[in-house]
């Protein structure tokens, strides 16, 4: 069996990999703040609303104006996809397949400029905005290689007189609708992944992060997908989003953000509009309330380690972060004491800093929802990194904080916060542990630190997420080595993102049946 290779994380702690940051910097900031228009049909579109976007961890620095698309430019998109459909939708599926390889050349080509950007857009740390554009390179190539597998037509028997074959053809115009927390992976992952299959693609960035949304779809581009077959929308989701949701000429949305947003966008996707001759489907991805059991036999070295890193990496501000450590009773105490004391080792500071841990949230409005629930659970905290007020003013920053609590049924226990704040809760036994970990409206990720094989094979049957992670952080799936999704009202998946069947999404199957034993056969014809 021949195995997916993904492309390697720089690693650190080598000053060879730390050399090339300070002019990558400086050459970033000179070209700030970025244009970001609106690109339909390979036609830049003039005179629209702008909006202003600031890096998260020194809000006085622009870094991106961007257009704001109209119901016009999503009309016009969608037409010009159903004209792709007799183009791009037609080439064979290597020429596409090397196209998408392409853009990841170009995207390793442009390593330093991409990673710089997510830093000043995002406060993605640099670490973190290695591996971010890493997943995009990996989704690239192996939804590349997975759609020569998929238009391969298999065989389906040796009926004599008779050829069966199964095979699949592109399923219509796809809306990939992304979030700002993985600004280049998700969104090439859900763009890529339609592409390659053949369909048309609007591509609709998080307000949030225009400027590297626009370089992936440049990217793409200069690759050679052709005008007609992509186009680059930023603008409001409840305008444009809802109309291109809303499209009867939308075939699949591919949508990761907000559980309420998601909910919505399958609610509108069932609806069957004028014109319309198919049945949308949505691919929604919303979040989870991630809890890691602590065992009583738990390394603690480890757990504590793998724990701080889940819960405060990129500020908390993945969908897979670490939000409720259940440690059963034998072992709390300790526990407690060395996570809490592990906040010492976290530095927050500006992503652009090579020391920092933990940057800026993404922006003020989520900045005060945190401060608020940190403001609603004060007598909870049991730890909190102090921060100054120098930094507090200068970004949209969080103080790592450590809550505990008894009330599974609380908000600490059962709503995604999206940020640096993480809730220890205290059980009797595993029987009490699992209970409550799947006691959620979620089932993203799960983790344990366990050294008991009776209870770890307990663990992987019982526990309710769609990743488990043992004896590891539970963040930083891995394209092809960890498919990524989750079920209950974390998502609609099924097939998971970075794994073997995730292109199923954006296909429609097809079994031809030949009688060979025909009579009449006419060559010459």
């Amino acid at each position: 069996m021949t195995f997916f290779k993904n492309y390697p994380f720089l690693d650190f702690s080598k000053q060879e990999n730390r050399d090339w940051i300070p002019g990558s910097l400086m050459s970033g900031r000179s070209q700030l703040p970025i244009k970001v228009p609106v690109v339909v049909n390979g036609i830049k579109i003039d005179g629209l609303d702008t909006r202003n976007v600031t890096n998260p961890s020194l809000t006085a620095e622009v870094v991106a104006i961007n257009d704001m698309a109209t119901e016009k430019q999503a009309e016009d998109a969608v037409t010009a996809c159903e004209a792709a459909k007799k183009t791009w939708g037609t080439w064979p599926v290597s020429k596409r397949a090397n196209i998408i390889r392409k853009a990841a050349d170009i995207m390793i080509e442009r390593h330093h400029e991409l990673v710089t950007l997510m830093v000043l857009e995002e406060a993605k740390d640099w670490k973190q905005a290695d591996a971010d554009l890493a997943e995009a390179i990996d989704f690239c190539r192996y939804y590349a290689d997975e759609a020569e597998r998929y238009f391969t037509p298999q065989p389906t028997s040796n009926t004599p007189g008779e050829t069966n074959f199964y095979t699949y053809f592109p399923r219509g115009t796809c809306l990939t609708i992304a979030p700002w927390n993985f600004p280049s992976a998700i969104l090439c992952g859900m763009t890529v992944a339609p592409l390659v299959c053949g369909n048309g693609v609007i591509m609709k960035p998080s307000n949030q992060s225009p400027a590297i949304g626009y370089r992936v779809f440049e990217i793409l581009i200069e690759a050679g997908v052709p005008s007609e077959a992509l186009h680059f929308l930023p603008g409001s989701g409840a305008k444009i989003g809802d109309y291109l949701v809303k499209h009867p000429k939308i075939h699949v949305i591919a949508f990761t953000g907000s559980k309420e947003v998601g909910l919505n966008i399958i609610k509108e996707a069932s609806v069957i509009r004028e014109g319309q001759k198919h049945i949308k489907k949505a691919i929604a991805e919303m979040g989870g309330k991630n809890a890691v059991i602590i065992d009583d036999d738990a390394d603690l070295d480890q757990a504590v380690t793998e724990c701080l890193y889940a819960a405060f990496g990129y500020a908390g501000q993945k969908c897979s972060a670490c939000s409720r450590l259940i440690v059963l009773d034998n072992i709390y105490d300790k526990f407690k004491e060395r996570f809490v004391d592990g906040l010492k080792s976290i530095t927050v500071g500006a992503a652009h800093e090579l020391d920092t841990k933990v940057s800026a949230v993404i922006d003020e409005a989520s900045r005060d929802r945190l401060m608020g629930v940190i403001e609603k659970y004060k007598d909870n905290i049991i730890g909190q990194v102090e921060l100054s007020k120098n930094l507090m003013e200068q970004g949209n920053f969080v103080p790592p904080t450590v809550f505990e609590s008894t009330d599974f049924q609380s908000d600490l226990g059962q709503v995604e916060f999206f940020g640096p704040l993480v809730t220890l809760f205290r059980v009797n036994n595993l029987d009490e542990a699992l209970a409550a970990a799947n006691d959620v409206d979620y089932a993203l990720t799960g983790g344990a630190f366990s050294r008991s094989p009776a209870n770890i094979e307990r663990i992987k049957k019982e526990l309710e997420c769609g990743n488990l992670y043992i004896n590891r952080s539970n963040t930083g799936a891995v394209v092809a080595k960890q498919p990524f999704g989750g079920f209950k009202l974390s998502g609609i998946h099924g097939s998971k993102a970075g794994g073997p069947d995730y292109l199923l999404h954006f296909l429609e199957p097809k079994t031809i049946t030949e009688n060979t034993m025909r009579r009449g056969f006419a060559p010459e014809v």
